[in-house]
């Protein structure tokens, strides 16, 4: 009798089990098909790195802090049957610092409510999104149900007081026209609203995370060390916005100050630079002075204030617009 009821038992469980009418979980009564009075809990997951998202995934959370794709499961999926994804939900939120990709896997599409279908959306630090099967199996087979960038408006802006001086090879070659990167550091960072550029501490230069047109502005103070050498009576320095290197053809924004002898060797006098360009998401963007023209200076070049004053540079941008 024990062995037959151990078989039925193993019957049972072996088998789908399928149920018409409403069901309920702490309640009699279910008004729906499925009725619960309590929590729910989902799978949660925390990564840094790429992966493709399956049966297992629920809420994902992106704590990379380079880019990294999520890939979409098939619409036909293998087991255990053709197309049985349909209303299947992910839930994903970019905690990170890198952009997040959610990519459709092949040729499929995604309805992003705008316009005909796309291979993938993209999520910014902060960003969060909802993703369901629409059960189709060639096409648009995935929609997003929500999208929440923390993008626009991104304002961000560092400035310093310390002073910074060129000598040396930086010397050297900042009077052979080769733009020097003004240095910045985390601490000196007022302002960094939004998630489409971040600071790169270590190399000086704002990381473009989403594609845009951004203005971007600048002031340092310039001061030779000692008196300028040359018999013109001005001295020419070049304050830069450059892009992706410090070579003169990575200008993409300038503006000189010529200054006379006495300013350029005893004062400390401001440089301004603006302007509105066009970025794409990996740019790098940084703040650069040289010598541009007349007398040179001699010794180094220092970037400090004058008495009664404390900042002695700035770094800011702000996206005005996304493609």
């Amino acid at each position: 009798m024990k062995t037959l009821s151990l078989l039925v038992l193993t019957f049972f469980f072996s088998v789908s089990y399928s149920q018409t009418g409403n069901v309920g979980i702490n309640t009699i009564n279910p008004g729906s098909s499925l009725t619960i009075n309590g929590s729910i809990a989902g799978q949660y997951k925390n990564v840094q790195t790429s992966m493709a998202l399956g049966v297992n995934d629920f809420y994902m959370a992106y704590s990379g802090s380079s880019d990294g794709i999520f890939t979409l499961p098939a619409a036909v999926a293998a087991t255990p049957a053709s197309g049985n994804i349909l209303g299947r939900i992910y839930y994903i939120k970019n905690v990170g610092t890198g952009r997040l990709t959610i990519s459709a896997s092949g040729s499929e599409l995604i309805d992003n409510q705008s316009g005909a279908g796309v291979s993938s959306v993209t999520l910014t630090p902060g960003g969060y999104t909802m993703f369901i099967s629409k059960g189709t199996l060639t096409g648009t087979t995935w929609e997003v149900a929500l999208l929440l960038n923390k993008t626009t408006p991104t304002i961000a802006a560092l400035g310093a007081t310390n002073p910074v001086t060129f000598t040396g090879t930086a010397f050297t070659d900042f009077n052979n026209s080769i733009p020097q990167i003004i240095p910045f550091s985390s601490g000196d960072v007022i302002v960094n609203q939004g998630g489409s550029a971040t600071w790169n501490d270590g190399s000086d230069y704002w990381q473009i995370i989403e594609s845009g047109v951004y203005k971007i502005e600048g002031y340092s103070y310039f001061r030779s060390g000692t008196a300028v050498s040359g018999t013109d009576p001005f001295t020419g320095i070049n304050l830069n916005i450059t892009k992706n290197g410090t070579a003169l053809s990575d200008i993409i924004g300038g503006n000189r100050a010529n200054l006379d002898n006495q300013t350029a060797s005893q004062g400390s006098s401001p440089i301004n630079v603006s302007c509105i360009v066009h970025l794409n998401a990996g740019d790098r963007v940084y703040l650069t002075m040289n010598w541009g023209a007349y007398n040179k200076p001699t010794t180094n070049v220092s970037i400090l204030a004058p008495n009664s004053l404390k900042e002695n540079r700035n770094f800011s941008l702000q996206q005005l617009s996304t493609p």
